[in-house]
């Protein structure tokens, strides 16, 4: 009996996971969203342009971003973003890809982010202006 439950403890410590795993290969967050909506932020508004701009979120914990302004068909891409993320519950920290709001640092700014019940969109509402929130879609 006891080399049983031995054999069956040791099974379940080579089997267990840790929080690090799930929060590379699993996260819900991985992948390219693009700029979908943008409320309560002064002196930003969401155009044909801008919601070209991205942010993709790999699973070693690195982001690549674009921004796009102009108008109508002449969008031109304004900045391009090396960065990393990181997640601590619903919390996520990243550098989003808008230029503009010189008032906030976008640097590694951290947030709640939720989806929505498809996974196809997320809100990020920064937590240093909570009244604001950045819509991002998936395509």
């Amino acid at each position: 009996m006891k080399k049983l439950l031995l054999i069956l403890f040791s099974i379940a410590l080579f089997t267990s996971c840790s929080e690090d795993d799930d929060a590379n290969g699993d996260d819900d967050i991985l992948g390219t969203w693009f700029i979908a909506e943008a409320n309560g932020i002064p002196n930003f508004e969401v155009t044909e342009c801008t919601r070209e701009s991205s942010i993709a979120f790999n699973s070693d914990n690195t982001t690549y971003s674009e921004y796009y302004v102009g108008s109508g068909e002449s969008c031109t891409l304004a900045d391009e973003t090396n960065s990393v993320w990181e997640r601590e519950g619903q919390i996520y920290t990243f550098s989003l890809p808008i230029e503009g709001l010189e008032n906030f640092d976008l640097d590694n700014i951290n947030g709640n982010v939720s989806f929505n019940s498809d996974k196809s969109e997320f809100t990020f509402t920064p937590l240093i202006f909570p009244s604001a929130s950045i819509v991002f879609e998936k395509r």
